[in-house]
């Protein structure tokens, strides 16, 4: 066991900010979560903060590090940070290997579906409540700059919510600096893994993180990453609220079967443009495709100018206006009450 470090601010920090989203998220004595690590110093905060305050709450804290076999030595790696979770008094710790391959989707993405993959299969092997996330303040301006760069919408520069859509992953540090996390485990001996990656500039979030926010600092003035989070914080509540009459209205005016999605154009005139996107986006995705935003505006088109389109050929949906009646049908075999 690593000896007892004398409580710093970093640590009071990072501790208070994993009781404060337990809290939130209803986590209490007999739970159990889990911890992604990397070996980077975000991960090991969260894993050193999380192990402390569960002892304390009786909550059983386990930790799953994701082997994605992309470096070399990267088995070395996880071994270590396997061990430095084990020294700070992890009982349930376990290595996940993954084989990431090349697909049209990129390796990037690739990477990120086989871990939560792995992370997903975890989590239910041991019953975990939760998996929690090490992102912080940082990465959340930075998925927003991101997102700006992209043009992809208020989701987009929404950022990260501390409880993912899905209510599988918690995201307890995204008021915390990085710098928080960092000093958190320098104070508290922690040796961490530095991941060679994080300054490879080909990478655009890489890129933002090091050369684009810099700058705005330096031109703008301190406090522009806490700028950034405040306002995807914003936005998530306005989305909240959108997302919400979004639902109620698709219940008013559609139909489903287990391969078709029928909407009503006289209901759908009625609603705004935000609204009525979002009808057609939950449409969609009913029948398992993710659409880009042409594809959103050319189906609501068929509501607000209407003129005799033909059918529309979308990917894996066929779409087409009979009188007042938009239908959405899949072309692809879906699982029994899919839609």
């Amino acid at each position: 066991m690593l000896r007892r470090p004398r409580l710093t601010p970093a640590m009071a920090n990072v501790r208070r900010a994993i009781r404060e989203s337990w809290d939130r998220q209803g986590v209490t004595a007999g739970d159990v979560v889990s911890v992604a690590v990397s070996g980077g110093p975000d991960s090991l905060a969260l894993a050193g903060a999380a192990i402390f305050e569960g002892k304390r709450a009786g909550v059983d804290v386990s930790a799953v590090i994701v082997n994605h076999n992309l470096q070399k030595g990267s088995m070395e790696v996880a071994q270590r940070a396997k061990e430095t979770l084990l020294s700070l008094g992890f009982e349930t710790v376990e290595v996940m290997d993954v084989q990431v391959k090349q697909t049209s989707i990129g390796m990037e993405a690739a990477a990120r579906n086989a871990r939560y993959g792995a992370l997903d299969a975890f989590a239910k092997a041991y019953g975990a409540k939760f998996t929690m996330l090490g992102h912080t303040l940082d990465d959340q301006a930075e998925t927003v700059l991101l997102g700006l760069a992209r043009g992809s919408g208020a989701k987009s520069i929404a950022g990260m919510q501390e409880l993912s859509t899905d209510g599988n992953y918690l995201r307890p540090l995204l008021e915390i600096r990085r710098a928080t996390t960092v000093a958190f485990c320098s104070d508290s001996g922690i040796k961490v893994w530095n991941d060679p990656q994080n300054k490879d500039t080909k990478f655009s979030r890489v890129k933002v993180r090091l050369k684009v926010l810099p700058v705005l600092e330096k031109e703008l003035g301190p406090g522009i990453a806490e700028s950034l989070a405040k306002t995807a914080g914003i936005l998530q509540e306005d989305l909240e609220y959108l997302d919400a009459q979004a639902e109620k209205a698709f219940k008013t005016v559609s139909k489903t079967t287990n391969n078709s999605v029928s909407l009503d154009v006289k209901g759908l005139e009625k609603l705004s443009a935000a609204i009525r996107n979002r009808v057609i986006l939950k449409s969609l995705a009913l029948l398992g495709t993710e659409p880009a935003k042409v594809q959103i505006d050319s189906i609501s088109a068929l509501v607000t100018n209407w003129h005799g389109q033909k059918p529309l050929a979308l990917p894996s949906v066929r779409v087409v206006r009979a009188g007042n009646e938009i239908i959405l049908k899949s072309t692809k075999t879906l699982k029994p009450g899919a839609c």
